[in-house]
């Protein structure tokens, strides 16, 4: 009996002091930063030590971070119910700074629990706490290039765009205040309120300033912002010698767009702006004047007792670096016959990008009284081409060279007829495609390219251009990828930069995710829709 009572006892003590719990360590490899810049994602380092795990095991995390497997012997994210004796596991605290102002605050913990062999345990491990703040970019002065002005011309220059971080900083309650020296010299001074250098140049010269700029967490370093004041030669505007000119109507109101009468000048408008006035020197028609929203038309109402004359007005044209033209006469025509105007009927052009445009357009002009001096005027192009006009040479034909960047563009031409018996026809608006090449017209080179597989609980990105999957290449015509217009993506999903991303792939998806997308480059134009499934691993 004493024996029964000796093996019961030791099979006691084996059964209750030979069972192991679970131990679980968990430590950062060096203290946690404080803060994440906005648009950057913090990966916070982070090892876990683990002993005898069973059963139940989930992690939990402050809202708006994320867990990331590194490397080691690792349990599963979120959850696991396998049994782990003993491991390492490396792994990152994700925290995407993609809002400003967002506080990421607590601790990791990690939850284990379960019952066996009459044992039970419920027990809760975590690391240290730790706080994260999204916050802006120190601002910074990017290198200004030298800029060019006219003296005794309005001169304005917006520092914003020389800040790095200016709208940033804005965004989060932190304005930028500029800081120049000297903030003023020889008419040219530092504006606060619109973070810009404004004024007219009393001389020529070079005007040199220092600017930074400082807000209540950073001060960037100033850097030298340098003016060039003087009269440019090469760029004082030049009126044709041979140009087209929309008559007048008695009791009209007329108007004339007077950039039609400059030479044009490749890259001159990018640098320049170019104003028009009245010769004050010159007994110009009172009728006529400059318009005041616009410094670039001629507007006024013809009076009935000039019908039939001829109106002679001097114009000088001035640009921000190339001064004042020569004054430069203008013979306008006053029709006698409105009766007999012209009429342009509807029509449509369509042209190749890279192409020679010569277009005689006086094939789509009904003229009642055959006028020998029968002219096209061409008012606006919408959106701007400087490369398309009237030639100089023959008033009704239009003609250009095509930029290869006006591919699958469609431009809405302005266009009047003009006769001196007539005078002008009403506008009417002609569509002008440039047809794209279909050859180079994008697309996948996969019928459904192989993206890797989303996890839940984990961020996302995916580049297109670096995994090389559409054809043409980046490098051979660069493109632009975006969802399909009406398709609605998941509030977790973005395509930037080419760059499929999400900062925090939710746990409650389907096994596939589709979405769709369309893909545009210059020469090839839009491409069609796109169907791309994402696998989710569940």
């Amino acid at each position: 009996m004493k024996k029964l009572v000796l093996l019961w006892m030791m099979f006691f003590c084996c059964v209750s002091f030979g069972f192991d719990y679970p131990d679980v360590t968990i430590d950062f490899n060096r203290t946690p930063p404080a803060t994440v810049f906005y648009g950057e994602t913090l990966r916070i380092p982070v090892q876990m030590g683990f002993k005898n795990l069973r059963t139940h095991k989930v992690w939990s995390m402050p809202e708006g971070s994320a867990l990331e497997l590194v490397s080691g012997y690792c349990p599963f994210v979120p959850y696991d119910a396998r049994t782990l004796w003993f491991g390492t596991c490396n792994m990152n605290i994700v925290i995407p700074g993609n809002k400003l102002g967002k506080v990421v605050v607590g601790i990791l913990s990690y939850h284990v629990w379960g019952d066996e062999r009459g044992h039970d345990w419920n027990r809760v491990y975590s690391s240290p706490g730790f706080y994260v703040e999204v916050i802006p970019h120190p601002l910074s002065v990017l290198p200004i290039p030298i800029q060019e002005a006219t003296a005794n011309q309005p001169f304005v220059y917006n520092l914003k765009s020389a800040v790095k971080f200016y709208d940033e900083n804005k965004m989060a309650g932190r304005p930028a205040q500029g800081l120049v020296n000297p903030v003023e010299q020889d008419g040219l001074r530092f504006d606060q309120n619109s973070f810009s250098i404004v004024g007219t140049p009393n001389r020529t010269g070079a005007y040199v300033f220092k600017v930074g700029a400082q807000n209540a967490s950073s001060t960037a370093s100033p850097t030298d912002f340098k003016v060039q004041v003087g009269v440019n030669l090469k760029d004082k505007p030049v009126f044709k010698k041979h140009y087209s000119l929309a008559g007048a109507l008695p009791e009209q109101k007329y108007s004339m767009n007077l950039m039609e009468l400059i030479e044009p000048q490749k890259g001159f408008m990018a640098t320049n702006q170019i104003s028009f006035r009245l010769d004050p020197n010159f007994n110009n028609p009172g009728w006529l004047h400059i318009a005041k929203e616009d410094a670039t038309f001629l507007v006024g109402t013809v009076p009935s007792e000039a019908a039939g004359k001829e109106v002679v007005i001097r114009l000088i044209a001035s640009s921000n670096t190339g001064g004042d033209s020569e004054p430069w006469a203008v013979k306008i025509p006053i029709a006698y016959d409105p009766a007999k105007k012209p009429v342009i009927e509807a029509f449509e052009l369509e042209k190749l990008a890279g192409s020679n445009i010569y277009e005689d357009l006086s094939g789509y002009v009904k003229d009642p009284a055959r006028a020998s001096d029968l002219k096209v005027i061409l008012d606006k192009v919408e959106p701007a081409a400087s490369w398309l006009h009237i030639s100089s040479l023959n008033p009704t034909v239009l003609e250009g060279t095509v930029p290869d960047e006006a591919t699958g563009q469609k431009y809405q031409l302005t266009l009047r007829a003009n006769t001196s018996i007539g005078g002008s026809s009403n506008s009417i608006v002609i569509p002008l495609q440039i047809s794209v090449d279909e050859e180079q017209t994008p697309r996948f080179k996969a019928a459904n390219p192989l993206i890797p597989m989303l996890y839940p609980g984990q961020p996302f990105s995916y580049d297109f251009v670096a995994n090389k999957d559409i054809y043409p290449e980046y490098n051979d015509a660069p493109y632009e990828i975006k969802f399909a217009s009406g398709f609605n993506p998941p509030n977790w999903l973005r395509i930037e930069e080419n760059k499929l991303i999400s900062d925090l792939i939710p746990d409650d998806i389907d096994y596939v995710v589709n979405i769709k997308v369309v893909i545009k480059n210059i020469p090839g134009g839009l491409s069609g829709e796109n169907l791309l499934s994402l696998r989710v691993m569940n």
